[in-house]
């Protein structure tokens, strides 16, 4: 396994109870080292020569012991770390989970996006979009067209309109069913049997939509054979026809076309999921990155605390020698004063941060 180490900007903490806490203390320890300090000096103690300053500082150095051990137990830095590592491992199965669905749900997409290589460049929903304006200019034309021929039923302009709509929708559905149905087959015989059956079909309805038209003109003395008409709606639905068969897709193509948009749908799709999950991976390392940041303060803020009290102490032991030699009734100066002074057994927190590098 390897390790990497992290370099992380802790940044500050301040406690004011805390502080007001070592304050305090600190106020009281040097009061009672003065005080002490007094009542040895007006003995002469500690002696001139042999004695040990610890046995009239104890108390001064176990008080400020106590009181680095206080600060621990407030902060309680050594409980974060092993919470740190529970995160770790939480955060870090979490993690792992995220990448194994983005990786799968990314080699899915890999997938489909073969499979849709050429489909940008496809041309069907233009061509079906063409092909129908196309053919519902024609259809309209036809509305107007028909429109009159069907007032010979007496009824009033908009019930003739209405039918003309309906009869005429009908011929532009045809007019496309027709060659899809004519590219369906795959014998002449059948291609024949289609071709026939529409005709045959639609020049029965444009026989009798000319009849009608025939009738309502010659109610207005004008005389026009119904076969002309027949002729111009047969015009109509070929030409329909014609732009259907060499522009309107296959249902087959149209079909595979469904396919492959949906396909396309679920590529979308996932790449929206991709990124949410992108992102909540990245929420994560944000959190445990926050969180470390905040236990690393917390170790940082109980160091400089008990550096702080070791430095209280010297300071209090300063005062205790300088006092005691104001008020000293021999005014020498014991040895002990010039040896080291006793060392607090106060202790700094110590950690480190180390991360698994498995990527």
């Amino acid at each position: 396994m390897k390790t990497k180490t992290m370099t992380i900007a802790s940044g500050n903490i301040y406690d004011p109870a805390l502080e007001d806490l070592l304050q305090k203390r600190d106020a009281e320890l040097k009061v009672t080292a003065v005080k002490n300090s007094k009542n040895f000096a007006q003995r002469n103690l500690p002696a001139v020569v042999g004695d040990n300053l610890l046995n009239y500082t104890g108390e001064i150095k176990a008080g400020y012991e106590k009181l680095a051990a206080e600060v621990f137990h407030y902060l309680q830095p050594e409980a974060h770390f092993p919470e740190a590592k529970v995160d770790a491992d939480y955060f870090r199965e979490k993690v792992k989970n995220l990448d194994t669905e983005i990786n799968e749900k990314e080699a899915h997409n890999q997938n489909d996006q073969n499979s849709l290589r050429d489909f940008a460049q496809s041309s069907i929903p233009t061509r079906i979009f063409w092909t129908v304006i196309a053919t519902l200019l024609i259809t309209i034309g036809e509305i107007v067209f028909n429109t009159k021929a069907f007032q010979v039923t007496g009824e009033n302009m908009l019930f003739a309109l209405i039918l003309s709509i309906c009869v005429s929708f009908a011929v532009f559905v045809f007019s496309h069913m027709t060659p899809m149905l004519y590219k369906g087959v795959s014998t002449k015989w059948q291609k024949r049997m289609v071709i026939a059956g529409a005709l045959l079909l639609v020049t029965g309805l444009f026989t009798a939509l000319a009849i009608f038209r025939s009738s309502y003109l010659a109610t207005h003395d004008v005389h026009i054979q119904p076969g002309y008409f027949v002729i111009i709606n047969l015009f109509f639905f070929i030409v329909s026809a014609l732009l259907s068969f060499f522009f309107l897709p296959s249902w087959s193509e149209i079909k595979e076309n469904a396919i492959l948009l949906k396909l396309q749908y679920a590529v979308k799709k996932r790449k929206k999921e991709i990124e949410q999950l992108k992102a909540e991976r990245e929420k994560i390392m944000v959190t445990i990155m926050e969180r470390t940041k905040v236990r690393i303060r917390i170790a940082h803020y109980a160091n400089y605390a008990v550096e702080r009290i070791r430095k209280m102490y010297f300071e209090t032991l300063g005062m205790f020698k300088t006092t005691n030699l104001t008020f000293r009734n021999d005014g020498t100066p014991p040895d002990c004063f010039l040896e080291d002074p006793p060392i607090p057994d106060i202790d700094s927190f110590y950690y480190s941060l180390i991360t698994d590098k498995t990527q």
